[in-house]
């Protein structure tokens, strides 16, 4: 599409740009995405046929491969009955129980930010929280995931953020040609093999490898624990076979249960073409690639709304005061702040940077009621703005109130479609939203968030780094009295 190419619009602005210009009235049109024919569906009831009730038809997604095995064993990478087996591997480690055991790692990161905060508020300065908000979830990752204490606040130029910046491709750590590279490869995915080329900067993807391979080695041997990430992949990896012969399932929400999937046909670890050791750190590190940015730029859209509306933000911080106070913040009373999630939801609701899940269809599939196929092969990409705004789906769709997430009020579950639906929705949702609740507590139990001259009504995305905002989210940190 010309505006994609030239710069016009973002990448992640093209679906937008199409509903809302070219097809507004369609519920399946097609495009050109990186030289693949691909299908917009703009329905919620063909949505939900994709991707949960005829999911067998589009079990996988478009791999982003390289010549690295470590990257190419991602979980978002595999395809069929491999990707069955290590997405049941996974399934259990960010559960509720699980979490509550990483809790107090996070929990230490909170507090770190909590007195970055006060010195931020002591000077007085604009503070881009695009910025900051990176920091606490990278120091989160690294310590829940990586068995890594770091502070980012004091340090921000330590030598694990400085090489996550580089593999995650941040602005200023990494060359203006990535997304060039990124979009070449998707054409002809075939070069990276042959010429052994890695999306990702090799000596940070080696750092990390390193580090995770190390920290593996060293819990075998000592039978050290921390309760992270890794602790966590190891032992799903002992019990997998235990987990896969038991014969029922518990679920802990709706959009788990339409996550379940059968599980009888899934071999053994042990005639996966990767090693116990390459499935370890392969998706130890797609937690870091998967949860890192997304968790930012989440959190950094609850701040920009903090900011707007400062009667929200009061709700939020009353709620706050009255859950916790003066008490001990702890992983249950953070899940007793039902505001919290409401607010939460909200703001990813109206979530601006990301417009639609992509799926492959994996064997000709006609739409009911017409004699329309999509064939084997075509990408498919579901639209979600137009049922994030769709009336009937939330009692004030058009404008942003906490109170359309209110599950008295009946929200469609569906439409909160931020962190997808079926079973290759995303297993690190707890994960993120347990991040920003407990970034949000430690940022407004002593501070409040309030506009500056440089704060944007809009937040915009950058054409050329999807990952940035334009102008960046500046706001002041004032101490509450």
């Amino acid at each position: 599409m010309k505006k994609m190419a030239t710069g016009e619009i973002s990448v992640t602005e093209t679906e937008v740009y199409l509903v809302e210009n070219e097809f507004p009235d369609e519920k399946i049109f097609g495009y050109f995405n990186f030289g693949q024919p691909t299908f917009v569906i703009n329905d919620e009831e063909l949505a939900k046929k994709i991707m949960i009730q005829d999911f067998e038809y589009f079990m996988d997604r478009r791999a982003i491969t390289d010549s690295s095995e470590i990257r190419n064993a991602f979980m978002t990478n595999l395809k069929g009955a491999q990707w069955k087996q290590i997405r049941s591997l996974m399934s259990g480690v960010f559960t509720s129980g699980k979490l509550k055991l990483m809790f107090k790692h996070i929990k230490k990161v909170g507090e770190n930010y909590q007195e970055h905060l006060d010195e931020v508020a002591d000077e007085g300065a604009d503070v881009d929280m695009k910025v900051v908000g990176g920091k606490m979830a990278l120091d989160a990752i690294s310590t829940a995931g990586f068995g890594i204490e770091s502070n980012s606040f004091k340090d921000p130029e330590n030598t694990f953020r400085v090489q996550a910046l580089t593999l995650v491709g941040a602005p200023g750590y990494v060359s203006q040609l990535l997304m060039v590279k990124m979009v070449f490869m998707l054409l002809f995915p075939w070069v990276a093999k042959v010429f052994n080329f890695q999306i990702s900067d090799k000596k940070a993807m080696q750092f990390f490898t390193d580090i995770v391979r190390r920290t593996f080695k060293h819990r075998i041997e000592t039978g050290e624990r921390r309760n992270d990430i890794i602790d966590q992949v190891v032992d799903e990896i002992k019990d997998f076979k235990t987990k896969l012969n038991k014969k029922s399932h518990s679920y802990e929400s709706q959009f788990e249960k339409d996550a379940g999937m059968d599980t009888s046909d899934v071999q053994d670890l042990k005639d996966s073409e990767f090693s116990d050791e390459t499935l370890l750190v392969s998706n130890t590190l797609m937690f870091f690639f998967a949860g890192f940015d997304t968790t930012t730029l989440g959190y950094t859209m609850c701040c920009h709304k903090l900011a707007l509306h400062p009667e929200i933000q009061e709700k939020v911080y009353d709620e706050l005061t009255e859950v916790i106070g003066n008490h001990e913040v702890t992983f249950d009373r953070i899940q007793d702040l039902k505001y919290m999630d409401m607010f939460i939801a909200e703001c990813l609701r109206l979530n601006k940077t990301f417009n639609a899940h992509e799926r492959l269809c994996t064997k000709d599939y006609k739409i009911p009621g017409t004699s329309f196929v999509i064939p084997k092969g075509r990408f498919v990409r579901i639209y979600v703005r137009s049922m994030a705004g769709a009336e009937g789906n939330f009692v004030n769709p058009g404008e942003f109130d906490p109170e359309n997430c209110n599950p008295k009020n009946n929200p469609s579950k569906f439409a909160q479609m931020i962190f997808g639906q079926g079973p290759r929705n995303c297993i690190g949702m707890r994960y993120a939203i347990l991040t920003m609740k407990v970034s949000l507590v430690y940022l407004l139990l002593r501070h409040r968030v309030v506009r500056c001259d440089k704060t944007n009504d809009k937040l915009v995305l950058d054409a050329k780094n999807p990952t940035v905002f334009k102008g960046g989210v500046f706001v002041k940190i004032e101490k509450r009295a």
